[in-house]
């Protein structure tokens, strides 16, 4: 089982994703696409971590199904023969099999070691071949389900063989007897970029192919196995003789890495697109190329329809379609009948450029070359990403940026937008909202997918112990006394439904029990009103290395507790089923740290001395705790001065004030605030009491704001 396998040892973190409630297209860039047969299903994987389904066939092409269960960018997507499976590979280290129909992911594979980038179907020999980062190709038989058929020697285990370096595209035909894969690897002094053969039925090498000066990034195999095209961060294309094992042709049209070519094998019109933005078309008979569009974003896939029409993907959330096929038949057409060159074509025969130390060409293409269709048919239009966060003061609510230029804030403790502010200055908007206050980092987030993923590790989920109304609940008198720990309710918000699943069970009942025994006493039943209200929907995580390998991905609702206790870190089930913070061995954790401070009469104030030295509390004590001791201790509701007093202040505590560094303290401010925002020295807080000096100009005391 898996639980038994994994190492017990690892650092493992729980995460979880908040995503708008409406999102029903990508958040981020596209990394590559996929069509069915028909040509009326269009898949595409996104760096949100999602793969989609969108209908072609209706004119507004909308999302008929989402695929989530990776936990990084979604790099690669095949559709298997049947039309009823899809292949996602991911950079979080696994490749899955969906059913297409009920969205469902039906195994995960997770032989790879890091990102897996590249997949390639053989689809009369029903096998699949993916690459990696890590170095490693493997080939998988796609009806078996089980360990990989055959896998690449590694250069650790042979010398010279196999990948000596990361793996970032690979390639092969439906008959499946041979297999190709680019690499970084370096094959001179001064260049990188290797192709390797393959024999899939054997894993055997059978060739390289050296030619390329940078990185390989996307490559091609005919379908009779004779000739490869690769492209490279060189800014070139490449065919190959697979039988001579040498470079036939070289094309020269890009100005940078070249990220994705598609092949027309009936007309010899090779696609081609990448970092630069341009999208060419060249005729292999005669090597003319044709821009046939700038897109804005660098593009990431190009992926030739049925009809002859053109996917594009890019570093955008956006899909574009182009209807290629009639424009550039005309352009053709009309070479042969003019007297001057086509504006929107080249000739290219052989190299056209020379390679810098960059690896980028530095003799360009002409510049003045007109796109063949300066707009798209029509485009998918996706969603923008986040790209820039802050967390306020408070450590719940977190201010954000997106590709739009939209600037909202976010409720982690919610896990849902709470305000859009439209497209302002953000650091200005940041500065409007600055409050003075501390809070612990209880978590902390990233916009890697294009939406905010919350991050808990251990031990600093529990560090934020803070009243109930400074954690997001309401101001009232009941809950002005009551503390709790954000980060653990946080917890139970997202796991309640495996805490409740995991005690209906007869076995986990009678584990739940013996801790409580092993704690000394039986844990009063918790305020179930304390833990946060967060969507079902949220995807929780939870994996190890930081985030980096994935154990388990559930939506709220989806956790019952039978999940395997092994892949769940043990501070957190401890936690849980403890009902408080706890460490992997048991014991309690997260109470609030002391703040070491000392009181004493003002100076200028004729008021009862405090006689007592260094006081130590807890940091989150607010100044009107501080003032209720120096009242109790030194009884001094008698000692009102006559002139402060009045009718319709019943409280003692009302005619004093707390001072710091000669600033009046608001009361509700607690210990670690005031050390850090008011007192000079914070290695020596000295607090002062006082009376009041003036009723008439208002109660300082009762400042609020500060949650």
């Amino acid at each position: 089982m898996l639980g038994t396998t994994l190492n017990r040892k690892k650092h493992r973190r729980v995460s979880y994703v908040i995503r708008a409630s409406d999102e029903g297209r990508h958040r981020s860039g596209i990394n590559s696409i996929a069509l069915s047969r028909r040509g009326d299903l269009l898949f595409s994987a996104g760096r949100d971590a999602t793969t989609r389904c969108w209908n072609t066939a209706n004119p507004k092409a909308v999302c008929e199904r989402t695929y989530d269960g990776h936990t990084d960018w979604v790099n690669d997507v095949v559709v298997m023969s049947d039309e009823a499976t899809l292949v996602t590979a991911s950079s979080d280290t696994t490749i899955k099999f969906w059913n297409i129909a009920n969205e469902t992911c039906t195994a995960t594979l997770k032989e790879h070691g890091d990102y897996v980038r590249a997949l390639a179907y053989a689809k009369n020999a029903q096998f699949l071949a993916s690459a990696g980062l890590d170095r490693d190709v493997y080939i998988w038989d796609t009806v078996a389900l089980q360990k990989p058929v055959a896998q690449m020697p590694d250069s650790q285990f042979r010398r010279c063989e196999g990948h000596k370096d990361s793996v970032y595209c690979i390639a092969t035909n439906n008959d499946g007897k041979l297999v190709v894969s680019g690499s970084t690897e370096r094959v001179s002094t001064h260049a990188i970029g290797l192709i390797r053969l393959w024999d899939p039925r054997t894993g055997e090498r059978t060739g390289r192919l050296k030619g390329h000066t940078d990185n390989i990034r996307c490559i091609l195999l005919s379908e009779d196995g004779t000739k490869c095209i690769s492209g490279s961060s060189d800014a070139t294309i490449k065919i190959w003789d697979i039988g001579q094992q040498r470079c036939i042709q070289s094309i020269a049209i890009h100005t940078d890495s070249v990220w994705s070519i598609a092949l027309d094998p009936q007309n010899l019109n090779l696609f081609s697109g990448g970092r630069d933005c341009n999208i060419f078309c060249t005729d292999l008979r005669t090597l003319d190329s044709t821009l046939l569009h700038k897109s804005s974003d660098p593009v990431t896939k190009l992926l030739l329809s049925p009809a002859r029409s053109l996917w594009v993907s890019t570093v955008s959330a956006d899909l574009q379609f182009l209807d290629v096929d009639p424009p550039l038949a005309r352009e053709r057409a009309s070479r042969s009948t003019r007297s001057k060159p086509s504006v929107h074509s080249i000739t290219t025969v052989g190299p056209r450029r020379s390679i810098g130390s960059s690896g980028v060409g530095q003799d360009v293409p002409d510049e003045n070359l007109v796109p063949l269709l300066p707009t798209p048919t029509y485009v998918i239009k996706g969603l923008p990403a986040i790209i820039k966060h802050d967390f306020l003061e408070n450590r719940r609510c977190v201010l954000t940026e997106d590709t739009a230029g939209d600037v909202a804030l976010w409720d982690v403790t919610k896990a849902q937008k709470i305000q859009e502010f439209g497209k302002v200055d953000f650091q200005q908007t940041r500065k409007s909202l600055e409050k003075e206050l501390l809070v612990p980092a209880w978590c902390s987030v990233d916009c890697k997918l294009g939406s905010l993923t919350v991050n808990l590790d251990f031990p600093q989920v529990f560090s934020a112990e803070l009243y109930a109304n400074d954690a997001g609940f309401p101001h009232t008198p009941e809950l002005e006394e009551t503390k709790m720990n954000v980060g653990f309710r946080i917890l139970r918000s997202l796991l309640k439904r495996w805490l409740q699943g995991r005690r209906g069970r007869p076995q986990d009942r009678s584990s739940a029990l013996r801790m409580q025994e092993e704690d000394g006493a039986s844990h009063p039943e918790i305020d179930e009103s304390l833990d946060y209200t967060i969507s079902d929907k949220i995807k929780v995580i939870v994996s190890e290395d930081s985030g980096t390998k994935p154990l388990i991905c559930r939506r709220v609702f989806e956790w019952d507790g039978s999940e395997p206790v092994d892949i769940l870190p043990e501070w957190l089930v401890q936690s849980l089923e403890r009902d408080g913070p706890h460490n992997d061995k048991g014991e309690r954790v997260g109470d609030s740290p002391k703040v070491g401070f000392y009181l004493t009469a003002h100076p200028d104030c004729d008021i009862r001395q405090m006689q007592q030295g260094k006081l130590n509390a807890p940091q989150i004590l607010r100044g009107k705790k501080v003032l209720h001791y120096a009242l109790t201790k030194l009884q001094l509701e008698t000692q009102v001065p006559a002139k402060l007093r009045r009718s319709e202040v019943r409280d003692a505590i009302d005619y004093l004030e707390l001072v710091c560094n000669e600033r009046v303290v608001p009361l509700d401010m607690n210990l670690m605030t005031i050390r850090k925002f008011i007192a000079k020295n914070p290695d020596e807080l000295i607090l002062q009491y006082r009376w009041k000096e003036n009723m008439d100009k208002g109660d300082h005391n009762m400042v609020k704001g500060f949650a």
